[in-house]
């Protein structure tokens, strides 16, 4: 089966079970507001129906965002001369955990350089990164009296301080696989794109987990959908990203 034919399969799944979902979740609120409330005792039987309300809203607005649900095709090649800097944004991490990242980082295949933000301005990490061979960025004297804005200001600052064509960035825990640059680069051949989110996996749990944590999390499925139709990489709820400067 082709690919293509694949996909409108199970996009067609996908927009069947929103409509069943939705047909059989408004007639169950319809009924729990004007047949099952015990207005006797409605200081419980009101918010617990606006909860089980609330809970129908969230599911519904959520089929309506995979209605477009799709995958992108696989980017072009990344262009060999792009430079990129990697951010690794720290500020109280282990030592350690944050070299884990570290580690993996400086191993991505595409050439780049690899950066620990560390707003804790610690010693011992700027020590590690140095043993290591990974540049280390804190923030000057000239943020003393002004809003450090948290993360935002660390990567302003990283951003002043370096000069990568392109940027990825990292949370202290995050440890990326080599070939991500190859696998998001190229899909900023077109100009219209500013940044594409990769999916994340949780990799610290049993693989009989039975609440499938090992499985792509956050925002995958939203993420595609609301990129769907418009040729701008706009998605980007969790923390981690590729972004052209």
């Amino acid at each position: 089966m082709q690919r293509g034919t694949r996909e409108r399969r199970r996009l067609a799944v996908i927009r069947i079970l929103v409509v069943l979902t939705t047909v059989t979740a408004v007639d169950y609120i319809v009924w729990r507001w004007f047949e099952s409330v015990n207005w006797a005792a409605w200081w419980i039987a009101v918010p617990l129906v606006a909860v089980e309300t609330y809970s129908v809203v969230d599911c519904l607005l959520f089929g309506i965002t995979v209605w477009r649900l799709r995958e992108r095709p696989a980017p072009p090649p990344p262009p060999a001369d792009a430079t990129v800097d990697v951010f690794i944004t720290t500020y109280n991490e282990p030592v350690d955990l944050v070299m884990t990242t570290a580690t993996a980082a400086v191993a991505i295949t595409h050439p780049h350089r690899t950066w620990i933000l560390d707003d804790g301005a610690r010693d011992e990490m700027r020590a590690a990164a140095e043993a290591a061979g990974v540049g280390y960025v804190t923030r000057s004297g000239d943020w003393a009296g002004h809003s450090r804005h948290a993360k935002a200001g660390n990567l302003n600052n990283a951003l002043a301080a370096t000069d990568g064509e392109f940027i990825l960035i990292l949370d202290a825990d995050q440890v990326p696989e080599p070939e991500i640059l190859d696998r998001t680069l190229g899909y900023f051949a077109d100009p219209e794109v500013a940044l594409v989110q990769t999916p994340q996996f949780f990799v610290n749990v049993p693989d009989e987990d039975p609440w499938a944590a090992r499985r792509r999390c956050s925002t995958a499925p939203s993420s595609r959908a609301r990129t769907a139709g418009t040729p701008r990489s706009s998605a980007a709820r969790t923390p981690s990203c590729a972004a052209r400067r």
